[in-house]
């Protein structure tokens, strides 16, 4: 399987740990956060899909999203 790399600005990183942290968030934003933290440390897809208990597309959809998001806040 191949590896989804990411890269995180200390912006980013502080707001998934505070979606992370706070109570109140829906489960999905949740999910995505501990996703997004755990490809940003490189670990491995299959790690993160069996901790989690998700299926790979949650996996590409949390970077997706990151990504749908970062590049709307750019343009």
């Amino acid at each position: 399987m191949r590896q989804t790399e990411l890269k995180l600005s200390e912006e980013n990183r502080a707001t998934i740990e505070a979606i992370r942290r706070q109570e109140g968030h829906q489960a999905r934003e949740v999910t995505r956060a501990h996703v997004l933290a755990c490809l940003d440390q490189d670990i491995p897809e299959s790690q993160i899909m069996a901790v989690l208990g998700i299926g790979r597309t949650a996996v590409w959809r949390a970077r997706a999203a990151r990504t749908l998001r970062a590049h709307k806040i750019q343009s």
